[in-house]
């Protein structure tokens, strides 16, 4: 019976890695940032075929902005072509998303 829990536990945790490790790794390239916010909005095709493009502009307030074509929003219809990174140490996150700098 001991074994069984240990199993299970086993089992439980390897998933929950699987489950959490991309989550992390694609933290670590602005590109795979990006791509993950296009999935978390439903838009799993458009992920991996959106263009992504560094503008080589760096805001003091929104950060590095990029260039994507092929993400498009679901209230409007309209393409959301610019997105803009922060770091936080070796990580990036999403700070603002729109039409337009």
């Amino acid at each position: 019976m001991n074994t069984i829990i240990k199993k299970k536990k086993i089992i439980l945790i390897s998933a929950a890695i699987l489950v959490i490790a991309p989550l992390f790794l694609s933290s670590l390239s602005p590109e795979w940032t990006i791509r993950r916010h296009i999935l978390a909005s439903l838009q799993p095709i458009n992920s991996l075929q959106a263009a992504i493009t560094p503008m080589g502009v760096v805001d003091a307030e929104y950060g590095h902005l990029y260039n994507v074509s092929g993400y498009m929003s679901k209230a409007t219809g309209d393409e959301l072509g610019v997105v803009y990174l922060k770091e936080l140490g070796p990580f990036w996150y999403v700070a603002g998303v729109g039409t337009g700098p």
